[in-house]
């Protein structure tokens, strides 16, 4: 069972993941207006190649956040409603040290990941 001291410790940690998330997204949309205005002239197919890849990678990267990002909304949201650190699929307290590696994870290591829908 975890304490209101580690739920308060669960809680800080995902605000503070929430927050490098959405400045690191931030960035990378700023690095990526950047570079359009910097190469919008005439290049080579070989840069328009390496353009169009880095523009991939990047919205790869933004999907994952967002994915990570609902992860950790809906921590936030079972530590308020008193769900938080037991498995949504079992029932069984999730072990701190799981926590701690993952802190918005909802299941034992054991178990199968919920569907998300």
């Amino acid at each position: 069972m975890l304490t209101q001291e580690d739920l308060r410790h669960f809680r800080e940690r995902l605000e503070s993941e929430h927050d490098a998330i959405k400045s690191r997204m931030a960035e990378r949309s700023r690095d990526s207006r950047e570079t359009v205005r910097e190469e919008s002239g005439a290049g080579d197919s070989g840069d328009d190649a390496t353009r169009l890849n880095d523009l991939e990678v990047e919205a790869d990267e933004d999907a994952v956040d967002r994915v990570t990002l609902a992860r950790i909304q809906r921590a936030l949201g079972r530590i308020d409603d008193g769900t938080y650190g037991v498995s949504e699929i079992s029932g069984k307290p999730i072990p701190k040290g799981r926590l701690e590696a993952v802190p918005y994870a909802t299941t034992l290591v054991d178990e199968p990941l919920p569907e998300s829908g």
